[in-house]
């Protein structure tokens, strides 16, 4: 996951919180959505942030959240600074005209198919499309140009009003993800897997699966401050897995399957690659030429297999 010194973002789809990382911790400033009108600013010293500086402004955003703000409701969805252009106490019209290198210009623009303006996100922001069925998906977007953007990093390109075309063709919403409290989440990973997720003490616990529920790969990762869509997100990175399209799943519904997999002995199955490990050793143990990997002809406690 990219590391962020400044993040833009929508909460409750009513209000900016605009975080920026510096000398004493992360300053914050909150604007009206409609009205654009600054409503709080204030600074979030080093003290309430990871000690280790990593993940200081989804930390910053979090003691924002459940410290200083009283709205329980936090539907949280990262945007581009770029989508407070026009409020000028944000300062951030006049960093970019004086070419602020700290604010990147490869963001990501959603309208509708009458090029009205609806989000702006960072490069490699992850949205949600959900359609009229009950089917949602989230999948991450890589910018091309100002009117062009890949869907899923797999080539899948779309002009920006083509996209929005096609999404109101299908009767679907789209949206950047929203950063839930969710405890426990899972995905299937277009036809690659699937994905669980469950906090812990120390941050999150994961396991990958196979697309038959045998486990790919677990482990923890000790970031309580990510939500866990971010962790998702860090995980398939580190597995090179971050492509294409994600399909909501009820956790349970995958903790059920995998259970069943599990007593099916399929977590226990040697893969191909250990068989061949254990056939190739077999030959090495072996000195008669007539011997095979596949099948020696000498009786097998003549020699050591």
């Amino acid at each position: 996951m990219r590391v962020q010194d400044e993040a833009v973002y929508l909460l409750n789809n009513e209000k900016y919180l605009h975080l920026r990382e510096n000398t004493s911790g992360v300053g914050y400033a909150t604007y009206d959505k409609l009205t654009l009108l600054p409503l709080e600013k204030g600074q979030i010293p080093f003290e309430h942030l990871p000690p280790d500086g990593r993940n200081a402004i989804p930390a910053a955003r979090n003691w924002f959240l459940f410290e200083l703000s009283d709205d329980p409701r936090r539907a949280i969805q990262l945007e581009s600074v770029r989508i407070l252009d026009n409020i000028p106490d944000s300062g951030i019209r006049k960093r970019r005209i004086w070419e602020d290198p700290s604010i990147t210009m490869n963001d990501v623009r959603f309208i509708d198919s009458n090029y009205k303006d609806l989000y702006r996100v960072p490069n490699g922001s992850v949205i949600q499309v959900d359609y009229p069925d009950g089917r949602s998906f989230t999948t991450r977007l890589e910018h091309w140009d100002e009117y062009h953007f890949d869907v899923g990093g797999l080539g899948d390109m779309f002009h920006i009003c083509q996209f929005a075309e096609v999404m109101e063709r299908n009767g679907a919403s789209y949206y950047p993800e929203i950063q839930t409290q969710d405890e426990t989440g899972a995905w299937e990973l277009g036809g690659k897997g699937y994905i669980a997720i469950q906090s812990c003490d120390d941050g999150w616990d994961y396991t990958l699966y196979h697309s038959d529920y045998s486990v790919m790969d677990s482990g923890q990762i000790d970031a309580p401050e990510l939500t866990i869509q971010e962790v998702r997100e860090e995980i398939l990175e580190a597995h090179h897995m971050e492509k294409g399209r994600r399909l909501i799943q009820d956790y349970d519904f995958i903790m059920d399957r995998a259970a069943e997999a599990e007593e099916l002995g399929l977590n226990s199955r040697p893969s191909t690659l250990e068989k061949l490990a254990s056939l190739a050793g077999a030959k090495e143990k072996c000195d008669a030429p007539e011997c095979s990997p596949v099948g020696c002809r000498k009786v097998r406690d003549a020699h050591e297999l």
